[in-house]
C-alpha cells in the first residue's frame, strides 16, 4: 500500500479517490473522520489520506493526480490573492475564497 494524496479538505481528497476509481486503481480513505481529533495530535496527522491497494499502480496513480495537484496548488495561490470581503445582508467577514457568506449563505457580489 502507498499513500498518493493527501490534502486537509476532505473534498480533493475525495475527487483524487474517484479520479483513481475511474482509472480501476484500488483505493482507500484514511483519516475521513479524524478532523476532531485536531489539537489532540498534530493537525497534518489528521488531513485525509488517499492510499492505493497495490504498490505497482503507484505511477499510474500519481501520473492521474497530477493535473488535480496542480489545479489544488493553483486555487491555494489564488485564494491568497483574494481579499477578504464583508457580506452585504448580515455584515460578518469572510475569507477571500469563500463565494458565499459563512453566516447567512449570500453570495458575494464578486462571484455572482
Amino acid at each position: 500500500m502507498k499513500k498518493v494524496f493527501v490534502d486537509e479538505m476532505i473534498t480533493w481528497v475525495v475527487q483524487a479517490r474517484n479520479v483513481l476509481e475511474e482509472a480501476n486503481i484500488p483505493c482507500f480513505l484514511k483519516n475521513e473522520f479524524s478532523g476532531n481529533l485536531a489539537g489532540e495530535v498534530p493537525f497534518t496527522e489528521t488531513w485525509p489520506e488517499l492510499w492505493i491497494h497495490r504498490d505497482r499502480d503507484e505511477a499510474e496513480a500519481k501520473a492521474l493526480l497530477q493535473p488535480l495537484r496542480a489545479s489544488r496548488l493553483a486555487q491555494t495561490d489564488d485564494d491568497l490573492s483574494h481579499p477578504a470581503w464583508d457580506c452585504p445582508q448580515c455584515g460578518e467577514q469572510n475569507e477571500g475564497q469563500f463565494a458565499l457568506c459563512w453566516s447567512c449563505g449570500t453570495i458575494h457580489e464578486a462571484t455572482a
